[in-house]
Parts: structure tokens; sequence; C-alpha cells
């Protein structure tokens, strides 16, 4: 089993990949079978070309994941990533942003990989904000 050190490391990589737009990079830290549920309660993806295009269409919209402190779980398996992701979805106008606070629960494996996760929010945790209010407006102006 990896350390706590080690799995908050996995998870804010995670996060790292996104804000990059590797999306191959995103995908080469799930375990095979994939199991991602983003968010709880409305998607699930078990199939890789399925989160791919999932994850290519968040970088599509710009998306920045603002990681918080990673919290490990005493089972040597879990890690609690609170995020706040910065995105611009079709629809939103420009000069808007949505922001969304988000809990990522990653369940990571002996060998560095996620082989779980789930993201959790709701409605009420996502709002539509002027571009000057994100953490680079320049993205979103």
């Amino acid at each position: 089993m990896l350390d706590e050190d080690a799995r908050k490391q996995v998870a804010l990589e995670y996060c790292r990949r996104i804000n990059e737009g590797d999306v191959d990079g995103v995908l080469g830290l799930f375990a095979d079978p994939l199991h991602v549920e983003d968010p709880v309660g409305d998607k699930t993806f078990i199939e890789r070309a399925a989160y791919r295009a999932h994850i290519a269409q968040l970088v599509s919209y710009g998306v920045h994941e603002l990681p918080g402190a990673p919290v490990a779980g005493l089972d040597r398996e879990h890690v609690a990533l609170p995020i706040t992701a910065e995105l611009r979805p079709q629809g939103v106008p420009r000069g808007k942003f949505v922001r969304i606070s988000l809990i990522a629960v990653m369940r990571i494996g002996a060998n560095g990989l996620i082989r779980h996760m789930r993201v959790i929010s709701g409605r009420t945790d996502m709002a539509v904000h002027d571009a000057a209010e994100a953490a680079d407006a320049a993205r979103f102006s």
C-alpha cells in the first residue's frame, strides 16, 4: 500500500494533469477496470473511451481545478480532495464562467493508480460568475 503522502500526491497529480489539458495523462492515473462516478448520482464511467470524452470535453471548456488540502483515510486506500473547478461550458456567455465546489474521493491501489473515484457535488454547489472573479480571469474574458 502507498503511504498517506504518496496517495495525496496522486490526487493532486490528477488536478495538475487536468489543468495541463493532458487527457492521456489523466487516463494514465486510473487502473483497469475504470470506475468513475462524476458526479455521484448522475454519470458513472466504466469505459475508458467514455471517460476520455468526458475529460476532453472539460478541457475544451477551459477547466481549471484549484485543489484544497487532500485528506488521507486510515484504510490505506482513500483520499478525499476538495476542489474548486472553474470552466465555461457551452451556453455560458463570454465574460462569464461556472465555478463548482466539489469533493473527489479516490480509492488508490498499491500500484499508485486510482481504482475508484467519486466526485460529489450538487446543483447548489455550482454558480455562474463574472470572469473577473476567476482565479485566472484571462481564460474567460
